[in-house]
């Protein structure tokens, strides 16, 4: 049996005042949380990107610096050697490797085996402006602090380098001839020391240290 009119009650305005409140109320607390779960999924993208790039430019320059003073085919002719550490001649051509200059180091090695230093083997990195910037093929006349030869290693929109360090330390030396002088063998380390933050957001930042050591002992005549 249908109630009659007088006998219904509809919602009144206090009501639909109170529900539209919750409603925006709910509605609002809704759009905060999506806007705070954005900004941390944009900022999770930045961090990522970010590490991903620090961790390829430090990965770059260990790989490469391991090479450094390598000789693929020493040569003995000049009475050099004759047995390990025989003779004062011996000079590797490749076994400079240079960190006198602040962000920078130059090095070599024997790119194509063939025993002879020549144009193409000069390598090195440097920090230039908030980038770090590769030698490759390099020639003698590349220096630290030059442009030419040099190409850049990061992706200046990604990353901004705030430090750039290198720093060789020797092992003591190893005497060949078991006394405490003459030929020895050096045993090289360096030591990166990468500091960058996010180009986009300097509130991401981080430093990377990675302590190598060269592939190529250092080895001298007296």
């Amino acid at each position: 049996m249908l109630k009659s009119a007088a006998g219904q009650r509809g919602i009144s305005l206090t009501e639909l005042m109170i529900s539209l409140s919750i409603g925006v109320l709910l509605m609002l607390g809704l759009t905060t949380f999506m806007s705070g779960t954005v900004v941390n999924n944009t900022s999770s993208i930045k961090t990522i990107q970010f590490n991903q790039e620090m961790r390829a430019a430090m990965t770059m320059m260990v790989r490469d610096l391991r090479r450094a003073g390598y000789w693929g085919s020493p040569n003995y002719t000049a009475g050099a050697l004759s047995g390990v550490g025989f003779g004062t001649a011996y000079s590797n051509p490749f076994a400079n490797v240079d960190t006198s200059t602040a962000g920078c180091i130059l090095y070599r090695y024997d790119k194509n085996g063939n025993s002879t230093l020549e144009s193409g083997e000069y390598f090195g990195f440097q920090l230039s402006g908030t980038g770090i910037q590769m030698l490759s093929n390099g020639s003698s006349g590349n220096a630290c602090g030059g442009s030419s030869g040099w190409t850049n290693l990061t992706n200046l929109s990604n990353l901004k380098v705030t430090g750039l360090t290198f720093a060789e330390t020797d092992s003591s030396p190893v005497y060949t001839n078991g006394t405490s002088s003459g030929p020895n063998i050096k045993v090289r380390y360096v030591t990166i020391t990468l500091t960058a933050q996010c180009a986009t957001d300097t509130k991401i930042q981080q430093t990377l240290q990675e302590t190598i050591r060269l592939g190529n002992d250092l080895f001298s005549p007296s």
